[in-house]
């Protein structure tokens, strides 16, 4: 009878222990998750902020590249064609 009350006070322990463990687990990972959705959120806003810039940017090159091209088409096509050979040597190995 006492062998069997240990064994129900330990197993009663024991199921504590782990319920709390797995309650801290928990805890734990709910606020790591706070934290990161904290952070994404402020790097979406950096991102949104920047992003008009950066398009900006890329639009600008884009109108000198397409200006340079008509300006100077048999140069454009030499250095696209070199450009081409490259990077097909580079792919072949």
């Amino acid at each position: 009878m006492k062998a069997e009350r240990t064994i129900k006070d330990a197993t009663a322990d024991a199921a504590a222990k782990i319920h709390n463990g797995v309650d801290a687990a928990e805890e734990q990972v709910d606020s790591t998750v706070d934290t990161l959705s904290a952070r994404l959120a402020a790097l979406e806003a950096h991102w949104r902020e920047h992003a008009d810039d950066l398009l900006a940017g890329a639009r600008e090159i884009g109108d000198v590249a397409g200006k340079q091209v008509r300006a100077h088409p048999v140069a454009a096509f030499g250095v696209a064609f070199v450009a081409g050979m490259v990077v097909a040597k580079l792919l072949r190995r």
